[in-house]
């Protein structure tokens, strides 16, 4: 009984080197050149799924260990999108930013990243096209 306890033990305790080694030394996925994700979502009457969204992004941030800056440009949304994103501001991992307007087209899309800074790798999301929410992790469209 004592000797398959030691084996019990022994194989535990292998398998736990073995995680934290590989973890040491196994490239991790980052975004290229060590450059911060930015998250641009176009939103409109989107309050049934935005939270999950949110969410997702934050569980993301947390488990890579990272810092994710969203931005949502909302398109006079009458729901409770924006509520929600007011909740869930203080999302761990995730820094956000709203900005209200009363169409997004293409050229606002561009207008408002081109303002951003070039050291991040920028993921537009248009959400009034059910297909795009496939890029956020953790969301099957």
């Amino acid at each position: 009984m004592v000797s398959y306890v030691g084996w019990i033990l022994l194989c535990y305790g292998s398998a736990a080197v073995l995680v934290h080694f590989m973890y040491g030394f196994l490239p991790r996925k980052r975004p290229e050149n060590g450059k911060k994700l930015h998250y641009i979502l176009v939103t409109h009457n989107h309050g049934n799924q935005m939270e999950w969204y949110l969410r997702a992004l934050s569980w993301y941030a947390r488990l890579h260990g990272e810092s994710i800056k969203v931005t949502v440009l909302d398109e006079a949304s009458r729901d409770d999108t924006l509520a929600i994103i007011e909740r869930l501001r203080d999302q761990a991992g995730i820094e956000l930013t709203t900005i209200g307007l009363k169409t997004v087209g293409e050229d606002e899309v561009t207008r408002h990243s081109a303002a951003l800074a070039e050291e991040e790798v920028k993921v537009h999301v248009d959400l009034r096209v059910p297909q795009e929410a496939a890029k956020i992790p953790y969301v099957q469209a």
